[in-house]
């Protein structure tokens, strides 16, 4: 029978799987369709499309960053080991989370209010991409801690 632990572990895994999945989905398929969009299309298409992209992540972000946290609380507060992947699992967690403060709100509000002209669009939207990967990049290394402790528990 699985204790709790298990049972945050198995959720964690299991929905940090799941979004870092579809951000590489968005990554590898909207991203490269918004480069090759004029400014026009852009500015047209964004103001529709971004709420129904934050419809979508939303929930997952949420969920990707609640259930791995409840997990590293568990984890931590048990004494389970190897108590660094628990922390390593819980700040890069805490990282991904924090991107969409420090970039992706007012960056998603630019091209939503089009405060950025033509030709700033294309760097922008690089820049998007950059800090795109990196925010996976942090929840793929939560989803890896999340996996082995899941296997070594």
């Amino acid at each position: 029978m699985f204790d709790i632990e298990s049972v945050l572990l198995l959720s964690s895994t299991a929905i940090l799987g799941l979004f870092a999945g579809a951000q590489i989905a968005e990554a590898r398929l909207l991203v490269p369709a918004w480069k090759e969009m004029s400014a026009d299309e852009f500015f047209a298409y964004y103001p529709a499309a971004g709420p129904r992209i934050h419809g979508f992540f939303a929930p997952l972000t949420i969920a990707a960053t609640i259930l791995p946290l409840v997990a590293v609380a568990t984890g931590l507060i048990r004494g389970t080991q190897p108590a660094i992947l628990f922390w390593i699992l819980g700040v890069s967690t805490l990282a991904f989370f924090s991107t969409f403060f420090l970039y992706f709100k007012a960056a998603n509000q630019s091209f939503t209010d089009r405060t950025l002209t033509d030709d700033e669009l294309p760097g922008e939207l690089n820049r998007w991409g950059a800090w795109h990967w990196a925010r996976i990049g942090f929840e793929l290394v939560a989803f890896g801690c999340s996996l082995v402790l899941l296997l070594i528990g």
